[in-house]
This record gives structure tokens, sequence and C-alpha cells, in this order.
């Protein structure tokens, strides 16, 4: 298996997020997702592609449908079928036939779609993006700036390491306490004298975006760790650091 299917049962929408035998490989600060010869077997070869230039941080980019419509044959031949974007992980549109993209070996893909309102999103959510808050920011964008609204849109929090697997130390812990008012961590117990806690990351960004003003029947999460599944995912942590990505992805047709 490729890839796992996402949004499958929305209508106007193809999302997905691969597993490690559709993984692509690259330097941890330079990956791309550019996997031709899945795009051809999933039917994406004629869309245009976004590849954002992941560094863990809150930067979101808006690709306008009015912007694409502007640009000419030559222009579009230039671009090669895609464009990157560097410094960015969050990426929205409300063109059809735009391809976002992100990469992944444990951060969280977060994957939002408005049908009413023909609006996409997609959120590289590491814990240093989701204590800073980039899908509560990525919500509010995509309202103002797209029209999306906030009791039509559907939220997918896609596979990544859960809670029984992602250790942390106090730091990490203590600032997701100190900016969001509430612990999404426990103590592990340890014989070393070292504080550690398991984070649930998943739980975190799903309470961002109800407290964003998604209604909680509105957003669904994956069960799929990327740790613990070593079967079907890549895993920086359990690897020891890993140059393969897997990708996601979200196009409306």
């Amino acid at each position: 298996m490729k890839y796992l299917d996402i949004f499958e049962k929305e209508e106007g929408v193809q999302a997905f997020f691969t597993t490690k035998e559709g993984a692509v490989e690259g330097s941890p600060d330079g990956t791309v997702f550019n996997n031709e010869q899945l795009f051809a077997e999933m039917g994406l070869t004629d869309t245009f592609k976004v590849w954002p230039r992941q560094v863990h941080g809150t930067n979101i980019e808006v690709i306008k449908a009015a912007d694409m419509q502007r640009l000419t044959e030559e222009e579009l031949q230039k671009l090669n079928g895609g464009i990157i974007l560097p410094d960015t992980d969050g990426i929205m549109t409300d063109a059809k036939n735009v391809l976002l993209t992100t990469v992944h070996a444990d951060c969280l893909p977060v994957y939002l779609y408005d049908a009413k309102n023909g609006v996409i999103g997609l959120v590289h959510a590491g814990w240093r993006g989701t204590v800073a808050g980039i899908v509560p920011q990525a919500i509010r964008r995509m309202v103002a700036v797209l029209g999306a609204g906030r009791d039509h849109l559907k939220i997918h929090i896609g596979p990544g390491i859960s809670k029984c697997c992602f250790e942390v130390g106090p730091e990490v812990a203590s600032r997701f306490l100190l900016e969001w008012g509430s612990s999404f961590s426990k103590p592990v117990d340890n014989d070393s004298d070292e504080e550690k806690y398991l984070l649930d990351l998943k739980a975190a960004v799903k309470q961002q975006a109800i407290n964003a003003g998604i209604p909680e029947e509105n957003i669904e999460t994956s069960t799929h760790c990327t740790f613990c599944e070593p079967e079907l995912f890549c895993s920086y942590r359990r690897e020891g650091g890993t140059y393969m990505r897997m990708g996601a992805g979200i196009v409306m047709r």
C-alpha cells in the first residue's frame, strides 16, 4: 500500500498520505514531495503542484484562484508545473487542480476542507508549530482571506507520532502548559533521574481547532502512529534520524 485516502467520503476533493512505500528521499530541511510515479497512479499528473520548504515555523501561504488565472501559458511553462515556497509550513487555496503538498516523518499533516465555499488547506504541524498555534492561525486565515466558514470546515489530523510514543522533556511539556493553559502530557515513570513526559500532539491540535471555532464533529483524528507502525511508516525518532519523508497532499477537483 503506497498511500492512505483522506476525506474519502467527501466529494470534490482528493487527499492522501503516503506510507513508507510511497515516501521520497531528501535532506530534512529541503525535501519536497515529488513522486511522479505515484502522481500518475493517483491521476494527479495534470495538477499544479505546490511544494513548501518546511522549517517547523508558522508561515502560511495563500494561493488564490484569481492569481492562478492571471498566469499566462508562458509563465506556467516557466514554473514547470509547480512552485516551491521557502520557509513555509502551511498552504491554502481556493483554486481547483492545485495540489498542496507537505512532507512528514513523525510530524502531523493537518488537512482542511470547506466544500461549501471551495477552500482547502494543508499544514505541517510538529511540536514547535503546534505550540506556536499554526493550526488555529491557518483556520483564521482561511476564514478571513478565502471566505471559509467555520461551521463547514472539515479537519483531518493525519498520521503522526502518537501519545504512546512521543516522549519529551519538561521544557517542551511546560511550553504547551504555558501557551495553551492545559497540559496534553503525562509524566513517564522510569528509573532515570531525567524527567520525561508523553505528549499527545494530536489532542493538542484538536483542542486548538475547537478553540478556533470548529465544531468537534467536524474534526477527524487518525489513529495511525508513525513511530509504532514500522511496517507502514517512516519515523525520524524510531530510526534515529531518516532522510525518507512521507507525503501529504490535497487538491480540489
